[in-house]
């Protein structure tokens, strides 16, 4: 089944492949609200027009499309991650621009406190000035309710992917210094980390009260499916927002990369994504068919893959925090 997209206020995307019935959890607006509450206690919606750039942007429906089937607390936990990050990735990206040593030290930090279990901002005052005191509070407490629901080894490999994430960003930053153009494959390869999808997918653990065992983690099946899911939601938010980084001569999108590599006029380069999108959600559900697991936790993430993907599309047309000015032309790959 063809997912047609057309129309979402004046935000249209090309149509892709995305055969997965959307779902949205009932506690949806009871999150909106307490997330609005969450960002404003800790300090996070100061600047001027952050509260409606907030609003817009409904980052609770993103969590209640990917996790349809969790409880109010747990979707209010995932949400205040959500937020974090996305707080996190627009400061690294004014600041590795502006003053980018002192950031990089700042992340290094980040990253070795989660590794010992130390609260940031108490733990790091220099962590504190270089991302902020609101920011560096949000990640105490996210850290702090959701690692006392997991195992050391779980905590691993959490920190891992947001150790991933944060080299993408990085290495994101270092291009847009230089006004580097990343080649097609570096580019995939980078966009996967820089997407922290993978650190979002670990999260489904933790929500659902479930740990994946060793073997289903190892298991090529279910790694093709988490790699591909990962892909599939980069590359629609490659679709939605290349005309908002076109406005500001951002390269860092497959639409782009594609134009520049294969030499593709603008439109060519836009189906050349798409194509690559439905090729992903194709690998996706052959690795679904042959992953061989009965265990109700494997069941559970892999219910949560599938609702990320579609969730993903529906949020990226409704959310504020991709509204181009312009819009992608209409038309399937190969027509």
């Amino acid at each position: 089944m063809m997912h047609e997209i057309t129309q979402a206020g004046h935000l249209t995307a090309p149509s892709v492949l995305c055969p997965f019935t959307p779902r949205i959890s009932p506690h949806v607006d009871a999150v909106q609200r307490w997330s609005m509450q969450w960002a404003t206690r800790h300090g996070l919606l100061e600047r001027s027009g952050a509260r409606a750039a907030f609003a817009r942007a409904r980052f609770a429906n993103l969590m209640a499309r990917a996790h349809p089937d969790a409880g109010q607390a747990d979707l209010q936990l995932v949400t205040a991650w959500l937020i974090s990050i996305f707080v996190l990735d627009d400061l690294l990206e004014r600041a590795l621009v502006t003053d980018p040593e002192p950031t990089r030290s700042a992340v290094e930090e980040l990253v070795r406190l989660l590794r010992e279990q130390a609260p940031p901002a108490a733990a790091s005052p220099v962590l504190g000035e270089v991302l902020g005191r609101p920011l560096t509070g949000a990640l105490d407490e996210v850290w702090h309710r959701t690692e006392e629901r997991v195992s050391p080894a779980w905590r691993e490999r959490f920190v891992g992917h947001v150790a991933g994430y944060l080299i993408g960003t990085l290495w994101e930053a270092g291009n847009r210094a230089e006004d580097r153009p990343p080649r097609l494959e570096e580019y995939r390869r980078m966009r996967y980390q820089s997407a922290a999808t993978e650190m979002f997918f670990d999260l489904i653990e933790p929500m659902h009260g479930v740990e994946l065992p060793a073997e289903t983690l190892a298991d090529p099946m279910f790694r093709a499916m988490r790699l591909s899911a990962g892909t599939i939601i980069g590359i629609f938010n490659d679709l939605i927002s290349w005309p908002k980084e076109a406005a500001v001569g951002d390269h860092h999108n497959i639409v782009f990369a594609f134009q520049r590599e294969q030499k593709l006029s603008l439109e060519d380069a836009v189906y050349a994504a798409v194509a690559e999108h439905d090729e992903q959600v194709v690998e996706f559900m052959a690795a679904m068919e042959r992953l061989d697991s009965t265990d109700p936790a494997v069941k559970v993430c892999v219910a949560d893959l599938v609702h990320w993907i579609r969730g993903n599309l529906d949020w990226s047309l409704e959310s504020g925090r991709y509204m181009p000015s312009e819009v992608p032309p209409q038309r399937r790959a190969g027509e």
